[in-house]
């Protein structure tokens, strides 16, 4: 264990130097690398500009910044000034904007840094709001140079002093920050080091955003603390757009350690269909792949590492782990060594008390084993009265330990809420422990979990409502997990006519829900009504259930041509014969681009590509399949103001025809 009394110590210890950090420059391309102990003082050249912008110990900065070591940079200058940093994802549609924003308001005096881009999208999201002149009175401009400027004074802090907030993830609804102090995040990284047995011999690459406890604690914090090799860090939209170039990357690197949720194996498996595992990628050097931040599902994690054993990636090298923001990061590993494993259990077993039925039923859920509690760490699954339940039942899940944080910053509603008696904290999530090992079976709350970001049903259910001018009690929202598939969100609206008459609402609810949160709904369904309890509360499981049981399948069936359109595309001779540059032949390129991406989904040049469920993932990678023909020729802000392949293709003409762009000599 090291003798840091707190993360401070972490950047100016002599093992700093010996540690290697590097950022992604673009794909194929040398990493830039720099020690630990550099970045401690690159980041006092920054800390130097906030000092002298006033700032000084237990003062706040938001930092939505999305270039990856400008993040780090900012962070540890925060940190060595004894100012609280609280890192939130960039701002890349609607609902991050006004997260950030509403934050940053909430925060009193806490002072913005981010990039100039950034800075430009909330400014454009605020408009002629309140906001506007206050989000520009609150930024601070800390430029690149400030890195290799004068220092700043480094204050000492004590391990029971705030180190930073994590903030939780959230839709529209106000996220809580967790308070996270130097001692529980020591305590929760030693851990970590003992449960991977994480040390010199290790090196780590991952796509996790920063703004997110697995990118900053896990992947970054833990190989520090534990003196690992190397830490490299790829931006996620590098790994959005080009998904394998993460195990190109992994094989260039001889990275021992990778991390994923399931949407990331998704979105790897689905590339791998179209283009092949690219060759010479050998993935023998890696000993773990951490798998979590979303609910695991086994037979996803199976198709990986099948698709990647001839790679050379072990089975026993899939680490499916448990944890959450208010326990720093991590709770549960599974033993070194050990396969990925689940349980069948009966969906009618999965009640709070209830024992679990292990069942063959196809239809049943498949539940991940995910390791025991981590050293100083203790986990109780909990019946309604708060006592502890047998092996083998359902029950909430607590936690405690010193790694545990002790409540929200500023919020002592939600702290109370979440705070038990004798220090244990309730995560909101249900499970039961079998075998020695936890298995996670849903959330008390109807959260749901799509592409590693959390919404919550009652602020989408609200958001639509205002979007569309649908009445509140005709559109339900509810989590839907399959039978070894994916939790997906589902779509319901009460709909009294034919199905054929609902596609123009379904298209409206798809281009309201991925232009504005960035996530793609399959699952938009006509219900005669919307069930709910005779207190008035929507039953948004009933509604799954009904939907997993086949009740809506008719209606479904209808609705799918509408889903998956024939395209109108240019005809084959006219795109041959135009010139490379030409809106035509741009937008034939573009045409086969949303091919690939969208699984065959084929739909006409002037169709919105946000009606069809397009999600973040799937417009990051058309966005670098196009960047790669023509670099810079679009920016992702072009696709919300022109949402057609048409208006797409005459905007990068007017860029070609002027000289702002040019083809790339790689081709597409």
């Amino acid at each position: 264990m090291t003798q840091a009394t707190t993360l401070i110590d972490l950047v100016h210890r002599d093992a700093a130097a010996g540690h290697e950090l590097s950022f992604f420059t673009g794909a194929g391309d040398p990493y830039h690398s720099f020690d630990a102990r550099t970045l401690g003082r690159r980041a006092r050249g920054r800390l130097a500009v906030l000092q002298a912008a006033g700032l000084g110990a237990d003062d706040e900065v938001v930092m939505p910044i999305a270039d990856p070591a400008e993040f780090l940079e900012t962070f540890w200058a925060c940190l060595q000034g004894g100012i609280v940093p609280m890192p939130l994802a960039p701002p890349s549609n609607d609902a991050s904007c006004s997260k950030i924003i509403d934050i940053l308001m909430s925060r009193g005096g806490a002072r913005l840094v981010c990039g100039d881009d950034e800075f430009a999208r909330l400014l454009a999201h605020a408009g002629e709001s309140d906001a506007a002149p206050d989000l520009d009175a609150r930024r601070l401009v800390v430029g690149t140079e400030a890195a290799d400027g004068p220092e700043g004074d480094v204050v000492e802090r004590s391990p029971e002093d705030l180190a930073f907030v994590q903030y939780s993830s959230g839709s529209t609804r106000a996220p809580k920050g967790v308070i996270i102090r130097h001692r529980q995040a020591l305590a929760n990284l030693e851990a970590i080091r003992l449960g991977a047995a994480l040390g010199p011999a290790d090196r780590t690459l991952s796509w996790m955003p920063l703004s997110h406890d697995m990118g900053l604690v896990g992947f970054h914090l833990a190989p520090l603390y534990a003196g690992a090799a190397s830490q490299t860090i790829m931006p996620t939209s590098a790994f959005a757009r080009s998904p394998l170039l993460w195990l190109q990357d992994a094989t260039r690197l001889s990275a021992t350690i990778l991390s994923s949720p399931n949407f990331g194996y998704r979105h790897v498996l689905k590339a791998a269909a179209r283009k092949g595992v690219p060759d010479g990628v050998d993935l023998t050097a890696v000993r773990l792949v951490m798998n979590g931040a979303e609910p695991i599902s086994v037979e996803l994690a199976d198709e990986f590492l099948e698709a990647l054993a001839g790679s050379g990636l072990r089975r026993e090298a899939m680490f499916p782990v448990y944890g959450l923001a208010e326990a720093t990061l991590a709770v549960t590993f599974p033993a070194l060594g050990a396969t990925i494993g689940g349980v069948r259990v009966a969906r009618s077993s999965l009640g709070l008390g209830d024992a679990v039925e292990v069942t063959d039923d196809a239809a049943s859920l498949v539940t991940c084993g995910l390791g025991a509690p981590l050293p100083g760490l203790e986990l109780r699954i909990a019946g309604e009265d708060g006592g502890a339940l047998a092996d083998g039942h359902v029950g909430r899940i607590w936690i405690r330990g010193a790694g545990v944080t002790e409540g929200y910053h500023d919020d002592v509603a939600a702290t109370s809420a979440a705070i038990q008696g004798e220090g244990w904290l309730d995560t909101g999530d249900l499970g039961f422990v079998q075998g020695g090992e936890l298995h996670v079976t849903g959330r008390l709350k109807d959260l749901v979990i799509v592409d590693g970001q959390n919404f919550y049903p009652h602020d989408l259910e609200e958001s639509l409502q205002r979007a569309l001018g649908i009445d509140a009690l005709r559109v339900a929202v509810a989590p839907v997990r399959p039978a070894g598939g994916a939790e997906e969100i589902g779509v319901f609206l009460q709909h009294r006519g034919e199905p054929e008459a609902f596609a123009d609402t379904a298209a409206a609810v798809r281009k309201h829900l991925s232009g504005t949160y960035g996530v793609g709904v399959e699952l938009v369904v006509p219900v005669a009504q919307i069930p709910r309890t005779t207190s008035g509360k929507v039953q948004r499981v009933r509604l799954a259930e009904s939907l997993l049981a086949g009740e809506f399948d008719a209606a479904l069936a209808v609705l799918a041509p509408d889903r998956v359109r024939p395209a109108a595309p240019v005809e084959e001779e006219e795109a041959a014969g135009a010139d490379e540059g030409t809106p035509e032949a741009l937008e034939a390129m573009m045409v086969g681009f949303c091919d690939q991406v969208l699984d065959g989904m084929r739909f006409g040049p002037t169709d919105n590509l946000f009606e069809q469920g397009m999600s973040s993932i799937d417009l990051a990678e058309i966005h670098g399949l196009i960047e790669a023909r023509y670099p810079k020729g679009l920016d992702i802000r072009d696709f919300f103001d022109q949402p057609t392949i048409r208006g797409l293709a005459e905007v990068l003409a007017e860029r070609v025809r002027s000289g702002k762009t040019g083809a790339s000599v790689s081709g597409g």
